[in-house]
């Protein structure tokens, strides 16, 4: 059975195929993040749609990388840099490390696929723009009918697919919306009625989702990031219909919640949390740094093994737990520099946003777009180094979406959409 499973991979009509039908995958596989009814279908289409043809393809250098490019570059050293680091200083059992070492083979993969993924598809922004409003769309509206199905309304709001943690759900439900409505706005001569209407329900439905989820850290990023790209809209094309439309939108949809809840009740609960021990987490770990400050204790290190974890346990009575801070966690597993890394990584697309051919709008939207990433990794993941997961969805696959939007214009870029 195995050998006949390898003989499909291995053939070259297969191969050639599944290389024409990359963008195709990637669209499943963003579809299945939502609306998959078990994470294990994401999970398991990413393994035996991408990995294993792409390590097959990889082995036989079959596939030609840009491994001039500056991201690329960045990202590699970062991948590599924290297997190495964590190889060396961690003194974990061949369990943990066989882990990590795990973790970076599939965001290696992950980043490659990537990279063969999203420059065809950029070729159609009007197309990419509607699905992804679409995926935001429907995985707000599963996330709601799981809600009520499951007799949740007293608790947090939470999805199918990858989508199965609160605060993960908010965030990448966030960022479709967020990259739909980029995309869409700048064919915004071409919209039809019903664009308005998918970009209306997306837009309510999302915010009823990331409001009945009641995680903090995307609820600020949606009133930061969305009020700064209504404002930029307001001030630079006199948008003021749009300003009216998405106002009206959030007043639906706190009216939604408001059904649910009742405004005295939702705003208990938000408080009753308190900081959810973020707080403590990141005082634990900047207060007992690792031993070594500028390589960190590594990536396949138990933080419950470590003296910040001693005094997390005290403090708050957790065994397991991760920083849910991306700067805090990269700093613990790969000190400081893997923080100089993962900002370099950052400030790289940051670079291209400001140097590339487009107006002064665009330039703005993306950034804000940039900045999206940004807040919501300083209150959930903990690195960029890990498994096949929703983190990717709201940290790596943003980050290449606007590093390959600002080279759209560089030659090079479009004989990659013309291979693919």
């Amino acid at each position: 059975m195995y050998k006949r499973v390898l003989d499909f991979y291995t053939e070259k009509d297969v191969r050639t195929s599944w290389l024409q039908k990359i963008p195709s995958i990637f669209l499943i596989w963003i579809g299945l993040s939502v609306i998959a009814p078990h994470p294990d279908l994401f999970k398991g289409w990413f393994h035996l749609a991408v990995a294993l043809p792409l390590l097959l393809m990889l082995f036989r250098r079959e596939i030609s990388l840009d491994t001039k490019d500056s991201f690329f570059r960045l990202a590699m050293v970062l991948l590599l840099y924290t297997t190495l680091n964590s190889l060396i200083i961690s003194n974990a059992d061949w369990a943990l490390h066989g882990q990590a070492l795990r973790w970076s083979l599939e965001t290696w993969l992950l980043v490659i696929f990537l990279f063969l993924a999203i420059p065809p598809l950029l070729a159609r922004p009007y197309r990419l723009g509607r699905l992804l409003l679409t995926c935001a769309l429907l995985g707000s509206l599963a996330s709601l009918v799981v809600f009520v199905l499951t007799g949740g309304v007293s608790g947090r709001l939470y999805g199918l697919g990858a989508l199965s943690n609160p605060v993960q759900a908010s965030s990448v439900l966030l960022v479709y919306l967020a990259m739909g409505v980029f995309l869409l706005w700048r064919e915004r001569a071409r919209l039809t009625y019903g664009d308005h209407a998918l970009i209306f329900a997306a837009l309510a439905l999302t915010v009823v989702a990331l409001l009945m989820s009641q995680s903090r850290g995307p609820l600020l990023a949606l009133v930061t990031g969305g009020g700064y790209c209504l404002l930029v809209n307001a001030v630079t094309q006199r948008a003021w219909k749009l300003l009216i439309f998405a106002a009206v939108s959030l007043l639906l949809s706190a009216a939604v919640v408001l059904l649910f809840f009742g405004m005295s009740e939702f705003t208990q609960a938000m408080l009753e949390r308190g900081s959810s021990f973020r707080l403590d987490f990141w005082s634990a770990l900047l207060q007992n740094p690792p031993g070594s400050v500028l390589l960190g204790h590594g990536a396949a290190t138990d933080l419950a093994q470590t003296a910040a974890g001693v005094e997390i346990l005290r403090t708050t009575g957790y065994e397991e737990f991760h920083a849910h801070n991306l700067f805090v966690g990269t700093f613990a597993d790969s000190g400081l520099v893997g923080v100089g890394i993962l900002l370099a990584v950052l400030g790289t697309v940051l670079h291209g946003i400001y140097r590339m051919p487009a107006t002064w709008t665009e330039r703005l939207y993306l950034l804000g777009v940039w900045g999206l990433v940004v807040m919501l990794c300083l209150t959930d993941t903990h690195t960029l180094v890990i498994s096949a997961k929703a983190v990717w969805l709201f940290t790596w696959l943003p980050l290449i979406f606007l590093w390959f939007w600002t080279r759209r214009a560089d030659p090079s870029l479009a004989s990659e959409r013309e291979s693919i």
